[in-house]
């Protein structure tokens, strides 16, 4: 005898695909798909006594869909943020930046490797005004200095500069030895996207040092978010019903528009996921006698 219970635990994969035509790619792990149907009625009171309704009309006001991503793929996370997928090419790369201490010092691309930072001060001239703080790099060395003293330089460059840490005076403006102008490690710190100067760097100053910095960028993707128009797509769910002994279970929901997340996580104790949420529209070239123009579910009964 056939059961009568007719219980429903689902899994299975979703694919999504543009309601336009194209391949409907696996989005990987959802953790709940569902649809929520919205009703709207009006009623007619009974006015002839005895309370109650004397008459009532509905109709389907809205179908939303909603699904909680748990793979949080460049494309998933393009299509939730209406962004624009974009490759990001490993290779060198040597730029001039201003470092600060104590700040963070975002890099080109993602995950840099061998990372090299050098002070990069003004070349030596002659007769220049210089005010205390001011650095410099002389014609030859490999050391850079900054002014103790404020005044001219002179019209000569020194003969000798010192690396020991004393200072030379140069027409009316003293310098002090500041070191190599490559930091070292402990001098920065190489971050997931960046670099970090400690707060008491002795090379880099609080008010801004110009660098150069050299390092290598790993492969990877960008993300170019909320530069599109929402797109409309196709949902497909083909999966199983667990309560009937994994009998198929296919959901098609035809069109559907998303809107954007309200919120997206990138710290937290758990799992991130990525819950968005769609109108299912109406579909005009799905047409027929009892044919639905919005979405169909399809299971087994063996």
């Amino acid at each position: 005898m056939a059961s009568s219970q007719w219980s429903l635990v689902g899994e299975g994969e979703i694919f999504i695909g543009p309601r336009s035509g194209g391949p409907l790619r696996a989005v990987g792990q959802v953790k709940e798909f569902k649809i929520d149907v919205s009703e709207e009625t009006k009623e007619m009171k009974n006015y002839q006594g005895g309370g109650g309704l004397a008459d009532q009309v509905s109709w389907i006001s809205k179908i939303d869909a909603s699904l909680n991503f748990l793979s949080l793929s460049a494309k998933n996370l393009a299509m939730a943020m209406r962004g624009e997928i974009t490759a990001l090419v490993a290779g060198a790369v040597t730029k001039a930046h201003t470092a600060y201490a104590g700040g963070f010092l975002p890099l080109e691309g993602i995950g840099p490797r061998a990372v090299t930072v050098t002070v990069d001060p003004p070349a030596w001239s002659d007769t220049t005004a210089k005010v205390i703080g001011d650095i410099v790099k002389p014609t030859a060395g490999t050391h850079f200095y900054k002014a103790t003293a404020a005044g001219n330089t002179g019209g000569t460059e020194p003969a000798s500069w010192p690396t020991d840490g004393s200072t030379v005076t140069d027409g009316t403006v003293t310098w002090m030895d500041m070191g190599t102008m490559l930091l070292v490690a402990g001098n920065f710190e190489t971050k997931s996207a960046g670099i970090f100067i400690p707060e008491d760097s002795a090379k880099i100053a609080v008010t801004g040092t110009p660098v150069e910095v050299s390092y290598t960028k790993t492969a990877g993707t960008i993300i170019q978010a909320l530069v599109n128009a929402a797109g409309e797509y196709r949902v497909f769910f083909s999966g199983t019903n667990l309560a009937r002994e994994g009998q198929p279970l296919a959901v098609d929901l035809y069109r559907v528009k998303f809107s954007p997340p309200k919120d997206l996580s990138f710290i937290g104790d758990d799992f991130a996921g990525l819950t968005l949420t769609g109108s299912v529209l109406k579909d005009d070239t799905r047409s027929g006698f009892k044919i639905s123009s919005f979405c169909a579910i399809k299971m087994a009964e063996e």
